[in-house]
């Protein structure tokens, strides 16, 4: 067994992990992130089945070039920014069924956002003006807050606790209680406004409504954007940081524990390959970044700090699982009358927005009438390079539950995975005929999927579920990568919120706390 010491240790390479690894070699520590697959970035990574290339996760993701996307600043100090070619993907979403019938389009921007819905809902047109503009003071006014801190503006930090007025307002509400607050009965406008729910969570009800402002206003204000050459471009440019500074990124390794001292503190972790046997090996760390679940990290420990991460973390619920049916086509979708980028489709009993969630125990049986909310897809809408040639991918996204495909025999799982690529296709081809002539593979990927391959607990893709908090906006943000271990952070969605930019800003955080504490003295 060898042992090796580095500043930091990186326990995964998800977006929040390579930030945090980025950020701080970037800052000049030295920093050995360890990874157990063999590719990187988790979720966010494309990966071959076949002769169809898949994407994992990223489907679209705010535009990273404009000044206020939470990107942008980590992306500007990393130098990597303009290596990204940023793909815009026109308008937001188009959202058609359900509350809403006939199709309608999201456009980029305030104030288009603002004319498109008011000429759809004219009767609403003062409480969409209203309800935008707290949107996006809510938006402004926590990244002002942002860059006060970071530049030490008193004159910044004032303005920001001005603006910042409308989010203490409603600082403890759900989605649902603010739709109701400003659209009540409205539930075609509901639905237009958060067609794009499964992005974040699957419950109105249930979700922070800042969190909301915060994500929806990023969309509308920079846009949606998607990168050229995959997901997989931002995790191997974050990755580069960490090694041309000098530190390491090593795959197929698997950790097996986090050492603690006497007094609690991560100070070490052990690491196995994960092909060629044991060859263990032990790195000493001052701190420890974790891009896994918080019970993923607590099982490596030894059991008095694994009480404490229990105790920390254990009641929280977790977020919403997902489906993806990937199609490998002949053609681009363009050519039986598929040319928007994301297309989401609401079920014909769905009558109100708080229904949104209804269908996430679809999947526990055999398809049955219409298939449950969903989204499409279409990456051959933008020039990605990924499939100029067949075949090319179109995929389709839903909410899905791990609890839906538990107690299966592996015929059965089989069985049932295939029933539901049947009636997918199906649905496909009603709306755009001609579509099943085009599909030459397919795969199904569940919540038991995205629990295997992301080693997340329950299939959660977002971490902890966005719910509300439960005191007031002077305790502070609800949601932090630190842990009652010393020395240890949570470097993912579980230490903040849910998406691309919810993983790299939870790593940016961790990134920050943990350099606060290696600039401590060390102990005599």
């Amino acid at each position: 067994m060898s042992d090796k010491k580095f500043d930091a240790v990186v326990i995964g390479s998800g977006l929040g992990g390579l930030t945090a690894g980025a950020l701080l070699a970037e800052a000049g520590y030295s920093v050995c992130l360890l990874e157990r697959n063999f590719s990187l970035g988790g979720a966010a990574s494309v990966y071959k089945v076949g002769d169809l290339w898949v994407e994992a996760s990223l489907h679209q993701t705010s535009d990273a070039r404009n000044p206020r996307d939470v990107k942008h600043d980590i992306l500007s100090r990393l130098g990597i920014l303009d290596e990204i070619e940023w793909l815009p993907t026109g308008p937001l979403y188009k959202v058609s069924g359900g509350p809403i019938g006939e199709p309608f389009e999201l456009p980029v921007g305030f104030e288009a956002a603002h004319d498109a819905l008011a000429a759809r809902f004219p009767d609403k047109n003062a409480a969409i003006k209203r309800f935008l503009g707290e949107v996006e003071q809510i938006h402004d006014a926590l990244w002002n807050l942002k860059q006060a801190r970071e530049e030490g503006s008193l004159a910044k930090f004032t303005r920001g606790l001005w603006e910042v007025q409308p989010a203490a307002d409603g600082w403890m509400n759900s989605l649902d209680e603010i739709f109701t607050r400003d659209f009540v009965g409205a539930e075609g406008l509901k639905c237009a406004l958060g067609a794009n729910l499964l992005y974040y969570g699957d419950d109105p009800r249930r979700l922070w409504w800042i969190y909301y402002a915060l994500a929806q206003g990023g969309y509308i204000a920079s846009g949606g954007a998607y990168i050229k050459g995959g997901s997989r471009q931002l995790s191997l440019k974050l990755a580069k940081c960490i090694t041309k500074a000098g530190g390491q990124v090593r795959m197929g390794r698997l950790v097996t524990e986090i050492e603690t001292d006497a007094d609690g503190n991560a100070i070490a972790v052990r690491h196995v390959a994960r092909r060629a046997g044991d060859n263990e090996e032990r790195i000493e760390a001052r701190v420890v970044m974790a891009n896994c679940a918080p019970t993923t990290a607590a099982a490596m420990m030894a059991p008095p700090a694994r009480a404490r991460m229990e105790e920390a973390f254990g009641a929280r619920p977790l977020s919403t699982s997902l489906f993806s049916a990937n199609f490998g086509l002949s053609a681009k979708p363009s050519t039986v009358g598929l040319s928007n980028f994301l297309s989401i489709n609401m079920p014909s009993t769905m009558g109100r927005f708080d229904q949104y969630g209804d269908g996430a125990t679809a999947m526990a049986d055999m398809p049955k009438g219409e298939l449950p909310l969903h989204a499409v897809s279409n990456f051959t809408a933008v020039d990605s390079s990924l499939w100029d040639e067949p075949p090319v991918l179109l995929s389709v996204l839903g909410l899905d539950r791990l609890d839906n495909w538990k107690g299966l025999s592996k015929e059965e799982g089989i069985s049932r995975r295939e029933a539901w690529l049947d009636a997918i296709q199906a649905r496909l081809e009603q709306d755009y005929p001609g579509f099943s002539g085009l599909v030459t593979s397919r795969m199904l990927l569940n919540a038991f999927s995205m629990s295997s391959y992301l080693n997340t607990p329950e299939g959660a893709v977002y971490g902890f579920a966005p719910l509300p908090p439960d005191e007031p906006i002077l305790m502070g943000f609800p949601r932090t990568p630190a842990t009652p271990i010393g020395g240890l952070f949570l470097a993912s969605a579980f230490g903040g919120e849910h998406g691309f930019n919810g993983a790299m800003l939870s790593g940016a955080e961790a990134a920050r706390l943990a350099a606060r504490r290696l600039e401590a003295p060390l102990p005599a």
